[in-house]
């Protein structure tokens, strides 16, 4: 084989492979030269047969870029699918990941999991790494979805590829792609509502503030009370980010969170995690749920039924969530025009956390301090 085309297949595999991606310098001739041991001409050689093949593209006095044309050049199907997810342990993802597989083996597919942990950083490895060892398409849910996308570019890097993209629970602002979630706004109007409907008028909330589904569910709660002709406590609503979230119930923060939540009645909380373990907080304080102060949440999840009362909570649809998504990028591999997004209406399944405080009147209507 020519020399030439010793330093040719090798760049072409590094392209092919996301090693260089597009619109990223190549190394210079002296070095691709000191490394193959071969001389510059023969380097110049090889870069010039991937130029030819709109492969690269020499801008003159900077060096030589791999082209947005590279990007579009797909790899062999692989049968297989990457799903990208924020943290494994959340209770939500074992019901996700069950519908998706239950369609992908249907049609003979795998899947390649990636964890981001909530993190713009391990986003960004785990799908160049998923790009890199090759898959047909991604599922992904959205880090810090209601904030700037960090990882913009490598979006649309991934979509100049032909990588086709379906964004769980959220998506980003910006970028045109199919995605599936459940009607959060809904869910914080059914929240409320339930808190509503038997008599509770000073409603605080705790909500997530770096995921697009807790300023979605705050915007129902509050779209909710609007039309009742009343008015969240301001002063009773607590945000939080995924980085509080370790610290938030070590008992540090117990005097912040019961001073931010005296005066109220009934609470929304962000999910069932969260509701949890306030519920554990205010038992610490000899507060008692519903008797106290009433709780509502989302999810629906087994942490519910660990609560004494049980918890009045929004149903999160994890399998049907998993099972459109799945549905949704099979659809975009044969129809690549195709740009479906599904949101998903959601229901409540009611316990014991809400006091009812119609039955026993508006003396009734005290704080839980």
């Amino acid at each position: 084989m020519a020399k030439y085309k010793d330093v040719s297949n090798w760049l072409r595999e590094k392209i092919m492979d996301g090693t260089f991606a597009m619109n990223k310098k190549i190394p210079s001739e002296n070095k691709l030269a000191e490394k193959f041991g071969y001389s510059r001409q023969t380097v110049r050689q090889a870069i010039g047969i991937l130029v030819s093949e709109d492969l690269l593209v020499r801008a003159q006095g900077s060096g030589t870029y791999v082209s947005r044309h590279a990007a579009k050049i797909r790899q062999p199907a692989t049968k297989r699918i990457g799903v990208v997810i924020t943290c494994p342990d959340d209770y939500i993802f074992p019901g996700i990941i069950h519908g998706i597989e239950d369609v992908l083996s249907r049609e003979h597919y795998t899947m390649t999991l990636g964890i981001t942990h909530n993190r713009y950083t391990d986003e960004e490895n785990a799908l160049r790494q998923m790009i890199a060892n090759g898959v047909d398409g991604l599922i992904v849910e959205s880090t810090k979805s209601a904030l700037p996308n960090a990882n913009r570019l490598l979006y649309r890097e991934i979509f100049d590829r032909g990588i086709p993209v379906v964004f769980l629970n959220g998506y980003y602002y910006g970028l045109k792609e199919s995605y599936v979630t459940m009607d959060d706004i809904e869910a914080g109007k059914i929240a409320a509502k339930a808190l509503v409907s038997r008599g509770h008028k000073n409603i605080g909330g705790i909500f997530k503030s770096d995921d697009i589904q807790g300023i979605k569910r705050y915007e129902g709660v509050q779209a909710f009370m609007r039309d009742k002709q009343l008015a969240l406590a301001e002063n009773s609503v607590f945000w939080y980010t995924t980085e509080d979230i370790p610290y938030l119930f070590t008992g540090d923060f117990d005097t912040v969170l019961l001073s931010r939540f005296s005066g109220i009645t009934g609470l929304v909380c962000y999910n069932d995690q969260i509701a949890a373990s306030l519920v554990r907080l205010f038992t610490r304080h000899a507060l008692s749920v519903p008797e106290d102060i009433s709780v509502v949440s989302f999810d629906d999840s087994s942490l519910a039924d660990t609560v004494s009362c049980g918890l009045t909570s929004v149903v999160y649809p994890s399998v049907g969530i998993g099972h459109n998504a799945a549905e949704i990028i099979l659809k975009k591999l044969s129809d690549p025009a195709c740009g479906d997004c599904i949101i998903m209406a959601p229901k409540l399944n009611e316990r014991g956390s809400i006091r009812d405080l119609t039955v026993i009147g508006a003396a009734a209507d005290t704080s839980i301090l």
